[in-house]
């Protein structure tokens, strides 16, 4: 999806952040700030990796299990598991996107944003 003002055009990428209280909502990557930049803000963090899981990509807090008040992202590491992703929780906010196969973070289909938000993505394939 593509934004446009009459001055500029910026790649808008639709991803849903989970926290650690269970809630979910879509938010926007890149409008106007790198990638990272937005992940980073999104799940409050300084370092960042990502956790291939088929087409989804979650965003996690590379920190995130070893600070002092760390919690568990219930709702996280209970959708990782679902899609194989079985060593370890997940602590603190993150950020769900999709990728283009060659390791870009690209939106989330509107099929893979609504599986998120209503459970449905712990069946282990979400199709576009």
């Amino acid at each position: 999806m593509t934004a446009t003002t009459s001055t500029q055009t910026t790649l808008t990428a639709q991803a849903v952040r989970i926290g650690v209280d269970g809630r979910a909502e879509v938010i926007d990557l890149g409008a106007g700030e790198s990638t990272g930049s937005a992940v980073r803000a999104a799940i409050g963090c300084r370092w960042f990796d990502v956790v291939r899981l088929g087409d989804l990509d979650m965003w996690v807090d590379d920190e995130g299990a070893i600070v002092a008040d760390a919690e568990v992202n219930l709702v996280a590491t209970a959708i990782a598991r679902a899609h194989g992703a079985i060593w370890q929780p997940f602590c603190g906010a993150v950020v769900f996107a999709a990728h283009d196969g060659n390791g870009a973070t690209v939106g989330l289909s509107d099929a893979q944003k609504e599986a998120l938000l209503t459970g449905v993505v712990f069946v282990p394939t979400v199709h576009h």
